[in-house]
Parts: C-alpha cells; structure tokens; sequence
C-alpha cells in the first residue's frame, strides 16, 4: 500500500467565507481506473474566533472541485469567552481516474469566523 502524506508547519488562518485552499495540504494521486483512494485530512488543534458561534467548514477539492463530503465544527455559543480546540478529522474516498488528479484539503469560516492552525495538520493519501 503506497502512502503520500504533507503536512503544515507554523500559523494558518483564514476568514473566507468561501472555500479556499489551505496551504501546504495538496497531493497528486496517480491514475487507476477502478481504484479509490481513501483521503484524510486531520486537524488536531484547529479553533475558530468571532462573535455569531464561530467555527469552520473544512472539505476535499478533487482537480478544484470540492466534493460533497465535508467536515464541520461550530461553538455552543454565539460569543464564546475562551476558543477551545476543535480536533477534526474528514475521511474521503476519491475514485482515481484517467489522468493524474490533485488533492487539496479547503477551508472556509463559517458566519464571517476567522479559522486558525496554529500546530501541524495533515493531508494523507492511502492508495492500494
């Protein structure tokens, strides 16, 4: 079983409120017909600030479409006093195709939260 892994070093953060890329979270899976990769992104410390209950969308764009599987988290409350760590981990299976696809791992802030990575994350591809 092959196994491609990146992962983050330093502060990340993002307040768009759509999907964008986060960086360094990006592979390319070869082709193969007939063969899913399973792909995982882990954040083990993410948090997310604002004051209408802050949190995050985090998704899987195949070749820049973001697949409809999709992680979330959100605060309890709409001012929270402390931004506790929110550990997410989204598992995706992506078929392989015809041609070499690029993964990347998305993010976006959900109602106008600004989203932090403060402590390495990673993007993993397990191919049989």
């Amino acid at each position: 079983m092959a196994t491609n892994y990146v992962q983050t070093s330093g502060k990340l953060q993002t307040n768009s409120a759509g999907y964008v890329p986060i960086p360094g979270l990006s592979l390319t899976i070869p082709e193969g017909v007939g063969i899913e990769a399973i792909v995982i992104l882990n954040l083990p410390n993410p948090y997310a600030t604002g004051n209408n209950y802050p949190g995050a969308n985090l998704g899987i764009s195949v070749d820049g479409k973001v697949q409809s599987n999709f992680a979330c988290f959100t605060y309890g409350v709409p001012q929270p006093q402390s931004f506790n760590r929110m550990p997410t981990t989204l598992v995706v299976g992506v078929p392989l195709g015809q041609k070499p696809q690029k993964i990347e791992a998305v993010w976006s802030g959900v109602r106008g939260a600004t989203v932090i990575i403060d402590s390495p994350a990673s993007l993993t591809v397990l191919l049989d």
